[in-house]
């Protein structure tokens, strides 16, 4: 399918709709997907991923200190009958089903302070803290989620169009152009999900002339800060090759 399928950017605003879309390539065009500003749900994905990661380590963490209490107790009471059971869970605290749950201790639940500056900020457990992140996050990237699939979101001027065949897409791609109408700015065709770079489309044209500008900019101005030094040391590295070389005095002849 990616090889049908064309990315176009600087998209005008009239044109972000399916309608205009389908009438404008006509029959070749099979379907379309409008971009949208996903810089929101994105960071609360990488948050949610980053407190879940956070909640799996630490709940790991107790379990494996108080299992080794548990291994330890067996060790040396193994021939006793009354050794305590594990408490079965309740649906409350996940803890409390693992091995040992008996032998966990208060001091062991791991904490952190919130806040970016280290040492500076309120003291929670790390466990329960996790948790109720989890429960505020969940269904709020759902949301979120169900409305960008619903196109129920800021839209960006870029869209991924799919053509009947491979020749359609390819001559959409070469003949639509940023000078002439509707100005789309074909950016690529047969890519694959994986060699796109999601964050960047939301870049506008503007911004890209922006960014093209200062770049070359720079480029230029650091090639003529670079000429000068590069210039004096060539310049040094040959006096030693001017003094040792060997002139031969010209002939002077004799007039008769």
């Amino acid at each position: 399918m990616s090889s049908r399928t064309v990315l176009f950017s600087d998209v005008p605003n009239e044109y972000m709709k399916k309608e205009k879309l389908s009438a404008f390539f006509g029959p070749s065009m099979r379907r379309a997907w409008l971009s949208t500003d996903c810089k929101d749900l994105t960071e609360k994905v990488e948050e949610r991923d980053k407190d879940a990661l956070k909640l799996e380590n630490s709940e790991i963490k107790i379990s494996q200190l108080a299992n080794k209490r548990r291994l330890k107790w067996v060790k040396k009471n193994d021939k006793r009958k009354d050794a305590p059971a594990d408490a079965p869970a309740d649906g409350a605290d996940a803890e409390t089903a693992i091995p040992g749950a008996r032998f966990m201790k208060k001091k062991d639940r791991p904490t952190h302070r919130l806040g970016k500056i280290p040492l500076i900020g309120k003291k929670v457990d790390t466990i329960d803290w996790c948790r109720s992140e989890l429960k505020r996050l969940v269904p709020e990237v759902q949301k979120d989620q169900s409305a960008h699939q619903k196109e129920d979101a800021k839209k960006l001027n870029t869209i991924f169009v799919e053509f009947t065949t491979q020749q359609a897409a390819e001559t959409a791609y070469r003949r639509m152009t940023p000078k002439k109408a509707p100005r789309m700015n074909p950016r690529a065709i047969a890519a694959r999900p994986d060699e796109i770079v999601w964050k960047n489309l939301r870049i506008k044209k503007t911004e890209r002339a922006g960014r093209k500008f200062t770049t070359t900019t720079f480029i230029v101005l650091m090639i003529l800060f670079w000429s000068i030094p590069v210039a004096v040391i060539g310049a040094i590295s040959n006096i030693n090759y001017l003094t040792n070389s060997k002139f031969s005095q010209p002939k002077c002849g004799v007039v008769r």
